[in-house]
């Protein structure tokens, strides 16, 4: 009886690592929507955090247009335009919603606001048995049966822009913010079927999906992994 009882820790850390591989790897990328949340915090943030870097003061105390003709290609066209008059009026630029009427007009120019995804994974390739043409079996690989050990989900948003003011009767150039370029990337990783367990360089996106939902994988697989008590009986 001895020897069955220590045998039952590892009998059922086996059943569990066997349960959690045939749940297969998860993924972030299923939305509702034409871009997932992820998607989003992490390109408006990677534009904040590009835009606060911007000094509008030159501009204060002028009625300045923000020209939004040349943002048409952004995918967050409002939110841009907005994001840009908000951090102007904090610093004392006056804004004017007639074009008519400004004494400077800003462009925004974009040379890139985008993503890139990447995943990779560690796992065993699918097998199947297949007949051949001479009646033989043979194995082939390539199945979607395949085994995912682990699996990373990588998403990296990359912003390069220019912003630049010129006067309404010269035309002629006053101010130019630089160029504006930032990256920011967030990492999803899978084990087992378990997760995701997130890394990002930006706060918001890192504690999304939900701290608690991912505190409650983390206690399961805890549960799962803890040393099962000696029986105390004959």
């Amino acid at each position: 009886m001895a020897r069955m009882s220590r045998k039952l820790p590892a009998r059922c850390l086996l059943a569990a690592v066997a349960l959690l591989a045939v749940s297969g790897c998860s993924t972030v990328k299923m939305t509702g929507t034409a871009r997932t949340g992820t998607e989003q915090l992490l390109l408006t943030g990677t534009w904040d955090d590009a835009l606060y870097r911007v000094d509008f003061s030159p501009l204060a105390g002028h009625k300045v247009f923000v020209e939004p003709s040349y943002v048409s290609t952004v995918v967050d066209k409002d939110y841009v335009i907005s994001s840009i008059r908000r951090a102007m009026a904090e610093q004392g630029v006056l804004l004017e919603n007639n074009k008519d009427k400004a004494q400077i007009i800003l462009e925004p120019s974009f040379g890139a606001y985008g993503t890139d995804m990447r995943d990779s994974s560690v796992g065993l390739p699918g097998m199947s048995l297949m007949p051949s043409l001479t009646g033989a079996t043979v194995a082939s690989t390539g199945s979607s049966n395949s085994m995912n050990f682990s699996q990373t989900n990588r998403e990296d948003a990359v912003v390069k822009a220019i912003l630049y003011a010129y006067d309404v009767k010269s035309g002629k150039l006053v101010w130019e913010s630089g160029w504006l370029l930032n990256a920011q990337g967030v990492r999803d990783h899978f084990f087992m079927g378990s997760g995701p367990y997130r890394l990002s360089s930006r706060g918001e996106v890192e504690r999304y999906p939900d701290e608690s939902q991912v505190q409650t994988r983390r206690h399961f697989f805890k549960r799962i992994l803890s040393p099962i008590k000696k029986d105390d009986g004959p």
